[in-house]
């Protein structure tokens, strides 16, 4: 049932309460997709402007994009998804915005979407780059040597000091300072998502128990020098939604990345460590570390 979710064509906002409701239609595809977390619609209810409905036994969402632009995610659950999907596209067209659905799982845009009244468009950009855990927490062979220098100088370095944990409440001072520190650095109003993603990150640290997520900490001194923060995607995947290392200091962003996945990521297979998109420098750093596969997904509209 999805109570407390009004019958399309209202919507409502995303609340914490709604987290039971919502939670198995985000499940519903055994989701290799980041975005279909109940985590992220709701951290990023605001950045995203995501509105919630229900048609027939299934999920609804409406959202934008940080450049303003209109879509909706393809309807989830069990029912006519692709009649769902033309009177969602419908909607938007009254809302004076284009037909987009998106993200779009690409087996899911080949079964329903295949057919000649929809156009499919890969998505590169927002593509989840997936790797095994295995090959994070030891970094084996040559493809690993520069990041394994990085971490060996850091903890030559600090090896006194140094010592790695479970995320805990008495962590999340120093790590909302590090949000912080960072977003002073790095965030821009030409990208205004910077600010987005830091207010995300911010609340994600204080509603970590109740949004069911859980990560590490790298200490350095006693205080928290780096941390990361998710939640299992599938029962095969943990998908690591934030991470954040002091800038500055050279091999702290590998060593968190390590760490949590020797140390708090026991019985999963890969990680999930989202998209680039499209900026170049980030898509060069997520490609240095050898995904095992990329999660495709597609923008559908219809013809």
């Amino acid at each position: 049932m999805l109570e407390g979710i009004p019958e399309f064509p209202s919507f409502c906002e995303v609340t914490l309460d709604l987290a039971p409701a919502l939670a198995p239609f985000l499940r519903s595809l055994s989701p290799e997709v980041s975005e279909f977390t109940f985590t992220n619609l709701y951290l990023f209810r605001a950045a995203h402007a995501y509105r919630v409905s229900r048609r027939a036994g299934l999920l609804l969402v409406t959202a934008r994009g940080y450049d303003g632009t209109p879509y909706a995610f393809p309807p989830l659950g069990s029912g006519d998804v692709e009649e769902a999907a033309l009177r969602l596209c419908e909607h938007l067209v009254g809302q004076g915005a284009a037909p987009l659905l998106s993200p779009v799982p690409s087996a899911l845009a080949r079964s329903v979407f295949g057919g000649p009244r929809w156009v499919v468009t890969p998505d590169r950009d927002q593509a989840d780059y997936v790797y095994r855990r295995d090959d994070l927490a030891e970094l084996p062979g040559k493809a690993y040597h520069k990041r394994k220098n990085r971490l060996a100088k850091l903890l030559r370095e600090e090896a006194e000091g140094y010592a790695y944990g479970a995320l805990g409440e008495d962590h999340v001072e120093d790590c909302l300072a590090l949000a912080e520190g960072w977003c002073e650095l790095r965030c821009s109003i030409e990208r205004p998502s910077t600010f987005l993603e830091t207010a995300a990150t911010r609340e994600a640290l204080t509603c970590r128990d109740r949004l069911g997520l859980r990560g590490g900490v790298v200490l350095l001194g006693g205080r928290a020098r780096a941390f990361c923060l998710g939640e299992e995607l599938n029962p095969e995947t943990f998908v690591v939604h934030f991470e954040k290392a002091e800038l500055g200091r050279e091999g702290l962003a590998q060593l968190i990345n390590r760490d949590f996945c020797l140390r708090g990521l026991q019985g999963y297979r890969y990680v999930n460590r989202e998209q680039d998109l499209g900026d170049p420098g980030l898509r060069q750093a997520k490609e240095a570390y050898h995904p095992a596969f990329l999660v495709e997904k597609c923008r559908v509209a219809p013809r």
